[in-house]
């Protein structure tokens, strides 16, 4: 499985503000991109399409 590298979500996290960030949460932000990404395939099945778009990732973020 494809995950993020560690240390640029850790960056991620520093650049929107955090003063530390725990070890487990590049493990967690992995876990949800990969519901995220499984959401919006599932969100472009439905509509009949093989290429998953913006709104799919809306419709499974924002429900």
């Amino acid at each position: 499985m494809a995950e993020l590298p560690k240390a640029t979500i850790k960056k991620i996290f520093k650049e929107a503000g955090a003063d530390r960030v725990s070890g487990d949460v590049p493990d967690r932000v992995n876990e949800i991109v990969m519901e995220i990404a499984k959401g919006a395939k599932k969100s472009a099945e439905e509509d009949g399409r093989k290429t998953v778009k913006g709104r799919d990732l809306r419709l499974v973020v924002v429900s």
